[in-house]
């Protein structure tokens, strides 16, 4: 156990004891602690003040863990263990509840700051936090007049969320609002997607929350991360304090509303005085909330009750009290016989400093901890708050009774004793008597008065017991008859429902059917009727569905005379043999023309010995008539099927064919149509190399009507491939109905080949011309452009020349000198396309890249040193005819160009400029086996590359130039080129 014990500086010898309990260890401490905070402070305050009755508090501050069995072990141990009868403390409803034995065990008091879910009203407890009529109520009135009436609620899984949440149910439903879900989460669950998704889907007018604080960071975290702001749903939340704000990201919480009798932002003179003491005492970052006011407001609310009772006696005290009014920094609260607070309720909103700003107040709201879940009667709670509030009243008059009687007590004894010697047999006798016979009718009156209490007490016990114990009966039995009743309301409603469904199911089926369905009987007399048939006969007879079962014979009459002996011949036999039938025939129905019908039926025979059809009727009228349709235009097209010398064919929408010509065939390589047809009727997709490709056909000629010049690949009968070209379109009947769709087939495989040999041709031509020049010039050059020509500002020019190659040709063979340039060059080719560079050309033994076109990089000379570099690795690979490796002469500036083509034949990319000559001299009067690079090259690259300076040299047609050699890439910042001292000029 964890103990305080407050260290006084006081000339009075006399203290009471308080206890004081609260969690300052485990989950709960970083909540509690505060509120252990606000009451030593408020004890300090009294105990500076003068004390209460004269007498110092000494507070005994003790740990409850976090644990409710720690609770009750401290309870115990601080009422057995010291003097102490009053404590205060406590934060869960379930550690309230356990210790609540304890307290009636041992006649003492608790002080309970926290608000809680009400249903409780103890002797033996005083809830100085607010009950949900208190906090709860206001806030959803207010919510449903400014937010809306569709509401989402969301609480943690706990006694106080659960029962608040069932009273918010209840008030939603009486102020007919639409509860479109309610959800309860674990104190482990901190994952709120799928809830967060559902708040998405459902987009209530506003979210209610009594999430605890553990479930209540993560929820709103998550809110905000999906995109939900206080603007466009708000939450609304009951648990929600200044505490809890300090641990939200400011973005996540802003705007959204809380509901509490006390905010810190409150601006009274009292809840200034109680946030500057206490930031003064225990930091300037302190925040409080309602539970830490309650806390403080508690101990003053006590001490008033104890001066008025002039007792630190439970009873007494309890007594006292009841009516007590206290300034507090929430403002004026006052005790009622309920053992609660009258207190004022608050609306706030979330500000982005961590507060709230009050948009709404309701004051004075009086407590109704006995408002419960809406399936209870709460009739039955006033009894209960009566009878509590008589057996109040009885233990006052016990109380006042032992009072006088203790008064007179010390008056006689005053009388006997006060007197000494002499001048005792001197006291009037009358006055004895009188005191007496007070004290004698006092102390008769105070047994009556016991006894009548104590008689009081019993009945009350008994009628207490008694009728908690109907309220449960009749709950229970409540209970279980809307149990029950909803569960046959349930069943029936699913009947219902499900009748309804079939019902739909039924109409939804024969609205589908292409013609009617029916049910007909037989009967066993002979008789024959029908239960049922769907509302499309006047569609097929001209009848309605009523005249058709009132007179079924009119349906067999309307047969045609040529069908009816066959129509009654198949029913007949139907009926003895139980066999379904499938039939066609004419009606000479109603309509002028006649209708072509079918009629499907299904027999069974039911227990009496009825026949029963099950069946369906449709009108194929249609559907002959484009049969008739279609065997016309066979007879009119055969004989161009017969001798076309292009495939012609029919086909139905699913894509089997109809018919096909000999040509078809013939292109397909079959030896005649009917085994083209016979191979293709099933799959005509199989005649064709993709599946996707008839697929198109199909959607674009259903689509469009028509196709023209539809090029696709497929197999003839020995499974080679050809390509053929399709013509197709639909064919309409008078009335504008597709019938079906023909066309014409072209083996197109010769143009094929024609046109795929030329698109080869263009490739290898589109390549070669790449090779050539840069793919920009070529695409201006297919555009018909004359000259091209472009400037480019800034471009790195690279020459390059073999050192001593003359000498080498003048010993080599011409063809073997040839191969030994094109195996070096085609190395230097590989490194220009590595690095992005723009071959130009090449001039006998020189060759010349530049960077920075047609393309603009903006590493380009960067990129022509890296090359430089590599060509001069590459050089040495190869050797001379005397074993001697070869060596470059390198040459490099950077400066504006021209680059283009001119001409009208043999075009070449190449590059105009000052900067190119210059170039050109760098490399010309360069050292061998070394890269020179302008002074302008070199500032480029000065920080990137070692650099030795070669001095002022002086150059054809340009003067005296500054040079360096490029040496290679730096490693360390230390190798940075340091220009030496001016050189003379190298002639």
């Amino acid at each position: 156990m964890i103990q305080e014990t407050q260290s006084l500086k006081s000339d009075i010898s006399e203290r009471v004891q308080v206890g004081i309990l609260h969690s300052l260890s485990g989950d709960m401490a970083v909540r509690e602690s505060p509120l252990k905070d606000a009451a030593l402070m408020a004890i300090a305050e009294i105990n500076q003040a003068g004390g209460v009755l004269g007498k110092i508090i000494e507070p005994r501050v003790v740990n409850g863990g976090s644990y409710t069995s720690q609770f009750t072990f401290q309870v115990k141990k601080l009422l057995t263990e010291t003097p102490i009868t009053t404590i205060f403390g406590g934060w869960t409803s379930t550690e309230r509840k356990a210790v609540l034995s304890i307290l009636e065990e041992h006649n003492a008091q608790l002080w309970y700051p926290l608000h809680y879910e009400g249903l409780e009203c103890s002797p033996h407890i005083f809830y100085t936090g607010v009950c949900p009529n208190q906090q709860v109520q206001p806030a959803v009135s207010w919510l449903l007049q400014n937010q809306g009436l569709r509401i989402y609620l969301l609480g943690s899984d706990s006694v106080y969320s659960r029962t608040v949440n069932k009273i918010i149910q209840a008030q939603l439903k009486q102020q007919g609002a639409t509860l479109l879900k309610k959800s309860h989460v674990t104190k482990e669950d901190l994952d709120f997607s799928d809830r967060i998704e559902q708040i998405k889907q459902l987009q209530p007018d506003a979210v209610i929350s009594t999430l605890l604080a553990e479930n209540s960071r993560e929820f709103y975290q998550q809110y905000h991360e999906a995109g939900i702001t206080a603007e466009m749903i708000p939450i609304v939340s009951f648990c929600l304090t200044e505490m809890e704000l300090q641990t939200i990201p400011p973005a996540a919480i802003v705007g959204h509303y809380a509901s509490w009798n006390y905010f810190q932002t409150l601006e009274t003179p009292q809840n200034q005085a109680f946030i500057q003491n206490f930031q003064a005492r225990y930091g300037e970052d302190r925040v409080v909330n309602a539970a830490v006011q309650s806390a403080y407001a508690q101990i003053y609310l006590w001490k008033q009750a104890v001066e008025t009772a002039q007792s630190f006696d439970v009873l007494s005290v309890r007594q006292a009290a009841y009516g007590q009014t206290y300034l507090a920094p929430s403002g004026t609260i006052q005790i009622v016989p309920n053992q609660h607070i009258r207190s004022d309720c608050h609306i706030g909103k979330v500000r982005s400093d961590g507060q709230f700003q009050i948009v709404h107040t309701v004051n004075a709201i009086p407590p109704l901890p006995w408002l419960g879940v809406e399936e209870l009667n709460f009739g039955a709670s006033t009894v209960v708050m009566e009878m509590l509030a008589e057996t109040t009243r009885g233990m006052q008059l016990s109380w006042q009774l032992e009072k006088e009687a203790n008064e007179l007590e010390g008056m006689i004894d005053r009388l006997i004793h006060g007197a000494k010697g002499e001048g005792r047999h001197q006291l009037a006798p009358e006055i004895t008597r009188a005191a007496m016979s007070k004290l004698i009718k006092a102390h008769e009156r105070l047994q009556l008065a016991q006894a009548e209490l104590l008689k009081v007490e019993v009945e009350l016990k008994e009628t207490n017991e008694d009728l908690e114990r109907r309220v449960e009966e009749r709950t229970a039995q409540l209970q279980q008859l809307i149990t029950e009743l909803q569960a046959e309301a349930a069943d029936r409603l699913e009947a219902e429902q499900l009748l309804q469904e079939s019902q739909k199911q039924l109409e939804a089926i024969a609205a589908n059917v292409p013609g009617v369905v029916y049910r007909a009987v037989l009967h066993a007399d002979g008789n024959v009727s029908m239960p049922y048939i769907s509302p499309r006969t006047q569609d097929i007879f001209g009848l309605s569905s009523t005249e058709v079962m009132e007179h079924l014979e009119w349906v067999f009459d309307m047969a045609h005379p040529e069908d009816r002996a066959a129509l009654n011949e198949i029913v007949m036999r139907s009926a003895e043999e139980l066999t379904p039938f499938d039939h066609e025939y004419r009606s000479s129905s109603l309509f002028p023309n006649i209708k072509w019908v079918r009629i499907f039926s299904q027999p069974h025979r039911t227990e009496n010995g009825d026949v029963v059809w099950d069946g369906v009727i449709v009108d194929i009228t249609q559907q002959k008539h484009n049969e008739e349709l279609l065997r016309q235009a066979e007879e009119k097209y055969r004989s161009i099927f017969e001798n076309a010398i292009e495939g012609i064919f029919q086909a139905n929408f699913d894509g089997c064919y109809i018919s096909a010509n000999p040509a078809l065939a013939e292109i397909y390589g079959y030896d005649s149509p009917s085994e083209l047809l016979s191979c293709a009727i099933d799959h005509p997709s199989c005649l064709f190399v993709s599946a996707d490709r008839y697929r198109d056909f199909a959607i674009k000629i259903n689509e469009q009507g028509s196709v023209t010049e539809f090029e696709v690949r497929v197999y003839r009968k020995d499974k080679s491939v050809i390509w053929i070209s399709i013509n197709a379109s639909l064919v309409r009947d008078p009335n504008g109905t597709p019938l079906y769709y023909e066309g014409i087939v072209q083996d197109v495989t010769e143009r094929k080949c024609v046109e795929n040999a030329l698109k080869i041709e263009q490739e290898k031509s589109e390549r070669l011309l790449l090779n050539i020049l840069p793919q920009q010039i070529v695409q201006q050059l297919k555009l018909g452009s004359g000259s091209i020509a472009t400037r480019f500002e800034e471009v790195t020019i690279l020459f390059a020349d073999i050192v001593d190659f003359s000498g080498l040709a003048a010993r080599v063979p011409a063809a073997e000198l040839v191969n030994l340039l094109n195996q070096i060059f085609s190395a230097f080719d590989l490194l220009a396309d590595k690095y992005g560079l723009e071959k130009i050309k090449t001039i006998g033994d020189a060759y010349m890249v530049v960077g920075g076109l047609p393309t603009h990089h903006p590493d380009h000379a960067v990129l022509v040193a890296e090359m430089a570099i590599a060509m001069q690795q590459e050089i040495a690979r190869f050797h001379r005819d005397d074993g001697t490796p070869f060596r470059l002469r390198i040459g490099i500036n950077t400066g504006p160009v021209v680059a283009g083509v001119i001409g009208i034949k043999k075009f070449i990319y190449d590059l105009w400029g000052d900067a190119v000559n210059i170039a050109s001299r760098m490399e010309s009067q360069g050292l061998a086996g070394s890269i020179q690079v302008t002074d302008c090259t070199y500032r480029i690259l000065c920080d990137r590359y070692v650099f030795e300076r070669r001095g002022v040299i002086a150059i054809k047609g340009k003067g005296e130039m500054i040079t360096y050699m490029l040496k290679g890439k730096q490693h360390t910042s230390d190798e940075k080129f340091l220009e030496p001292p001016t050189e003379k000029t190298i002639q």
